[in-house]
């Protein structure tokens, strides 16, 4: 028996030691008890949005806002305080019900007025779009314009929309027996109708606007980055000089510059300035993008002059703001980005997705890293979101991230950071009691 005890000892230290010793072994031993997703597969992107319900106490007031967070797996699915924005966060609470659009939910957007729902329509790849308000119990689609030109690009594959703006942007496109040709589409809110704002592009990969020049910004997956004025668009002028791919302004050789480059997200920062970056597939370079053209950005700290901002991954989509405080006196900002180690999952890169960080300072500005004379992106191992990095690794870390996004105050006190993954559903980063504490873990 002492013989049996002794060894059992032996192999448990000899484990011990080799967890210290070899990484990937430490990094399983991090590992928490995985939950099951509430929201499985791959979850859309995920958007707050306004809805408004009646005062129960007090009957001069005709409406109570409360931001809600939507995402969706096949239907919707919402979480917001109770009480109309005073208890405890819930999932799918009765008191904020809301109809299904119809379809499966492929996509989700929000403006200042409206959130709107990509649905698949049956078993085919037809799409529709649909709308609801504020306070509407239905929801509205809308339509391709009768005019033909959008007509001919009839299956919408994407939506995007700047929330503080009115605009919706889809990218859609049709198929021949040789080759798939994509078009960038404008909702005209006048008639609910969807029109051609450029044609024989790419796919749409997101949008921002500049309020200071009334321009949009849209990026797509192999066509750059146009730029459209809200003047020009809601005059339905849409001239050969209204719609403008930005040229390539890097500091590269000649024979590099491609006004064409695969753009996966694009996303305007929180300074005054409304600086407005993007973030290419390959290697993840970051680019600045200015009125007429776009730039590879590059670091001015002392110690990194002249090298290139990038996430050195494939960069999935994935773009957000993460803060431990949302009062700019005292939070640490960061810029969120998410990764793909590889194009396929094998066993040197399980552990290479999830995102990285970049520094901001507390306004959202300053990408370049001139307040930062150390280095400005941080890899996992030194992400600050998260207070055990080895954890984060044997756990989000395993997976790619199609979409991040930390909640506001208004929907959740503790602004919890929210991640849809590419096929393990809807995770989150919480305080787990009963499973070791702070990690990422499937939101439950």
């Amino acid at each position: 028996m002492r013989k049996i005890y002794t060894s059992f000892l032996s192999l448990a230290i000899l484990f011990m030691l080799s967890c210290r010793q070899d990484p990937i072994f430490y990094t399983i031993s991090t590992e928490t008890a995985p939950q099951d997703a509430r929201i499985k597969g791959s979850p859309t992107n995920m958007v707050i949005f306004e809805r408004e319900y009646p005062d129960p106490e007090d009957e001069n007031n005709p409406a109570i806002k409360v931001p809600i967070l939507y995402v969706a797996s096949g239907r919707l699915y919402w979480y917001a305080k109770s009480g109309l924005g005073t208890g405890t966060p819930r999932w799918d609470s009765a008191e904020y019900s809301i109809s299904q659009p119809g379809g499966k939910i492929i996509a989700l957007a929000a403006t200042n007025s409206y959130l709107y729902a990509l649905c698949l329509t049956g078993h085919n790849v037809d799409t529709a779009l649909w709308r609801i308000g504020p306070s509407d119990v239905t929801w509205e689609r809308a339509g391709l314009s009768a005019d033909g030109a959008a007509a001919s690009y009839p299956l919408i594959q994407s939506i995007y929309a700047d929330p503080q703006t009115e605009r919706l942007f889809a990218g859609s496109r049709r198929t021949d027996k040789i080759r798939e040709y994509y078009a960038i589409l404008y909702l005209d809110t006048a008639d609910l109708s969807l029109k051609l704002l450029q044609g024989d592009v790419a796919m749409l990969s997101g949008a921002a606007y500049r309020q200071q020049e009334d321009l949009y910004y849209l990026s797509t997956k192999g066509a750059g980055i146009y730029q459209v004025a809200e003047t020009a668009l809601a005059a339905n002028n849409i001239s050969e000089t209204a719609v403008v791919q930005l040229a390539d302004n890097s500091d590269i050789s000649e024979g590099d510059r491609k006004p064409t480059r695969q753009f996966m997200n694009i996303i305007r920062l929180k300074d005054t300035a409304e600086s407005i970056i993007a973030i290419e597939r390959d290697g993840g370079y970051i680019y600045k993008v200015n009125n007429g053209s776009f730039e590879r950005m590059k670091y001015t700290g002392i110690e990194q002059t002249g090298n290139w901002i990038l996430t050195g991954k494939y960069a999935t989509g994935a773009f957000a703001f993460w803060t431990d405080d949302p009062d700019p006196l005292y939070g640490n900002t960061m810029l969120v980005v998410g990764i793909q180690g590889s194009l396929y999952n094998t066993t040197t890169s399980s552990y290479t997705h999830g995102y990285v960080e970049f520094d901001l300072i507390s306004d959202g500005s300053a990408l370049d890293g001139s307040f930062n004379t150390a280095s400005v992106r941080r890899d996992p191992g030194r992400l600050q979101s998260v207070s055990d990095n080895d954890r984060y690794t044997a756990t989000l870390g395993k997976h790619p991230v199609n979409h991040l996004l930390q909640v506001p105050r208004g929907v959740d006190d503790n602004i919890i950071f929210f991640a849809s993954t590419q096929t393990a559903g809807l995770w989150s980063y919480r305080y787990l009691a009963n499973n070791g504490g702070f990690q990422w873990n499937a939101e439950n």
